[in-house]
């Protein structure tokens, strides 16, 4: 990719008018900035495409010609209608795919969306062509797009350079991993002759082997003549006897673990379920405290402001749960000065009605056992979206919605 250096000398902002073409028309290259034709040269042809079409343009491609060179002469052809006309097709054949996929598009938002897809593919050349020519785009997203491109040259010749320094590295490398390679070698013949002088003692023990088996089979015609001897049989019958037991013995064993095992398992599932069993005591435990400390609220004719609750006029949206116990929860909350309303979730009453109440509240309850997962995912986006307290309580209770108004009080008036 090249950069045009004489457009480097004035500043993007002091942009040139563009020629003005029917809506309808793709704009020609020779009608463009120069800039854009070394953008172009650098980004959409290759060295040897660029000779092809010099020699067509009668441009001496031989010698001593430099890249930089070929580079400045296929930037001179592009600025001429005649001459840059074949490279024009040529590109059109080329990207003719992605031409034809953002003549979809009918205004420059629509060309912005589409030049971002392609330079999260990686498909810059071809759209940055596209992008050019199109009839709709406009000067903002052209300067826009020749900008992006530009400092992606810069990228990428820093990339190269660092290349370069990694070659450079890796040829120092060489001797060193040479020298390494030739002590492995030697390394490698030194275990081959630990393994020859292994493979010696292995055919000694060979040798030895094949001594013994003779051996071996000496004793065994030994053994089978002494087989017809009285005192030898009572011994087998003795050793039978002995598997046979001990056979038995191993099977005790065998059930014996099994059972053992079956108790552990039993005895884990136990614990699991204490587990479980104190958790959900636990949270009676502190549903029970906060019911307490609102009926001692309640109850109490002396002030408590160690347990006073004030909701400060707030209102508390509860919705789900049961409605015979409604009237206690509006009883609660209009006792510690906030607001009560309760929507049954959408069994009877209408679900629009939830969504309209949900702007008019600050904190929103429900219980898990009493609520449909539609409308519990509902609520917990719109209070999300609006900032809405919001709290989960594990059942419809007396206790769980005493809890859940407690907390509610502690975080709007910032305790802790």
């Amino acid at each position: 990719m090249c950069i045009d250096l004489a457009s480097l000398s004035g500043k993007i902002d002091n942009k040139l008018p563009i020629h003005k073409l029917p809506r309808t028309q793709r704009k020609k290259i020779w009608n463009l900035e120069r800039r854009f034709h070394c953008s172009v040269a650098g980004t959409c042809f290759t060295l040897m495409e660029m000779r092809r079409f010099c020699r067509k343009g009668h441009i001496s491609t031989k010698g001593d010609v430099s890249d930089y060179d070929l580079h400045i002469n296929f930037v001179a052809i592009l600025a001429d209608a005649r001459t840059a006309r074949p490279a024009a097709k040529y590109l059109d054949r080329k990207y003719k795919t992605t031409i034809h996929y953002f003549e979809q598009a009918d205004s420059a938002q629509h060309l912005q969306r589409l030049w971002n897809e392609a330079v999260s593919k990686g498909e810059i050349a071809a759209a940055f062509w596209a992008i050019l020519t199109h009839p709709r785009t406009s000067e903002t997203l052209l300067f826009q797009v020749y900008g992006e491109v530009h400092m992606l040259s810069h990228l990428s010749g820093a990339s190269v350079r660092l290349d370069m320094q990694e070659l450079t590295q890796l040829r120092q490398r060489i001797p060193k991993l040479k020298q390494a390679l030739s002590r492995s070698c030697a390394a490698l013949l030194d275990r081959t002759r630990q393994k020859d002088e292994i493979i010696e003692a292995l055919n000694k023990r060979l040798h030895k082997a094949f001594q013994n088996e003779k051996k071996r089979l000496q004793a065994e015609e030994k053994i089978r003549w002494l087989e017809n001897n009285q005192t030898l049989r009572h011994l087998q019958n003795q050793l039978t006897e002995s598997v046979n037991a001990l056979e038995n013995a191993n099977l005790r064993a065998e059930r014996a673990e099994k059972e053992a095992l079956k108790q552990r398992q039993i005895n884990n599932t136990h614990q699991a379920q204490n587990k479980c069993i104190e958790h959900k005591l636990l949270a009676l435990k502190s549903e029970c405290s906060a019911l307490e400390n609102t009926l001692e609220n309640i109850l109490s004719t002396q002030k408590m402001p160690c347990h006073k609750i004030d909701l400060a006029g707030r209102c508390i949206l509860y919705v789900g749960g049961r409605n015979r116990l409604c009237t206690h929860f509006r009883t609660l909350v209009e006792q510690q000065n906030g607001r009560f309303i309760h929507h049954d979730g959408g069994r009877e009453e209408n679900p629009q009605r939830l969504d309209a109440l949900l702007s008019h509240v600050d904190a929103v309850l429900c219980p898990m056992d009493c609520i449909s997962h539609d409308a519990v995912n509902r609520i917990k986006r719109n209070c999300k979206r609006n900032g809405k307290h919001f709290s989960l309580l594990p059942h419809a209770s007396l206790s769980a919605f005493t809890k859940g108004v407690y907390a509610f009080s502690k975080v709007s008036t910032g305790a802790h």
